[in-house]
């Protein structure tokens, strides 16, 4: 959903046009324009676009947010050069976004837990028929539940696969990340695979609350495909904790 980070507003079918502000491990960051526009990705080539995605890297040498970008580098050519697609076919905006600087120092320290997730060659694609293993693939690269939802590394201590605990911040202000793992006494292990469906569908939990799109985007969740939301339901409900 490039829309809840890069659209002018955080909901389905607005301009790409960035300007708003996200945070990651530096901070504060303007998410950038990403239409064809002078001021956007319209002069950008096709290879530069793919070193975005798959290497973090813009042109320039550029380093992206390894946070904000976080499971894109892993999306199937076929996803990946559809997206691209996409992307060429929109309107061009005129947004100048400032980039933001991070000093060698900042970059050093607050990015000490930053390993390389540079990917390069082809990434082949998983059939949906096999409805874990693409549930796994959705939830780690497509609707990137990871990106919020695990728990961060320390130095005594290994990330936490959808074990929660990240404090998610943005322009309404900050939560911690719920534990969404399969575990039914700290996650949603209780939850049934319609369950989790209509959670992706309406942004309601079994108890009937509701979760802001703000920070769970199921305003852009709802518009999956059956087959794709019964495949994260799958692997939601079956997932054990990873390395």
């Amino acid at each position: 959903a490039c829309g809840y980070c890069h659209g002018s507003k955080p909901l389905p079918n607005q301009p790409l046009s960035g300007g708003r502000l996200k945070y990651d491990r530096y901070g504060e960051i303007a998410v950038p324009n990403i239409t064809p526009s002078n001021s956007g990705v319209g002069a950008w080539t096709v290879s530069e676009l793919v070193a975005a995605m798959r290497e973090g890297i813009a042109p320039g040498e550029r380093e992206l947010s390894p946070d904000l970008h976080r499971g894109l580098e892993w999306l199937f050519d076929s996803d990946l050069f559809a997206i691209l697609g996409y992307l060429s076919t929109l309107a061009p905006v005129e947004n100048v976004v400032p980039v933001r600087e991070v000093s060698t120092v900042d970059r050093n320290i607050s990015g000490f837990f930053v390993g390389d997730r540079s990917v390069t060659g082809y990434v082949p694609a998983v059939s949906p028929r096999h409805q874990r293993e693409y549930g796994r693939y959705l939830t780690d690269h497509v609707a990137r539940c990871t990106s919020c939802h695990n728990t961060p590394a320390t130095l005594l201590t290994a990330e936490g696969y959808l074990k929660g605990g990240a404090v998610v911040k943005n322009e309404r202000g900050e939560k911690i990340a719920p534990d969404i793992s399969s575990s039914e006494t700290f996650g949603i292990g209780e939850w049934s695979e319609a369950q989790i469906i209509n959670y992706l569908r309406s942004g309601r939990t079994p108890e009937g609350r509701r979760v802001s799109t703000s920070f769970c985007p199921t305003n852009f969740y709802s518009r999956a495909s059956d087959q794709d939301l019964k495949a994260l339901a799958v692997f939601l409900k079956s997932n054990t904790e990873r390395p």
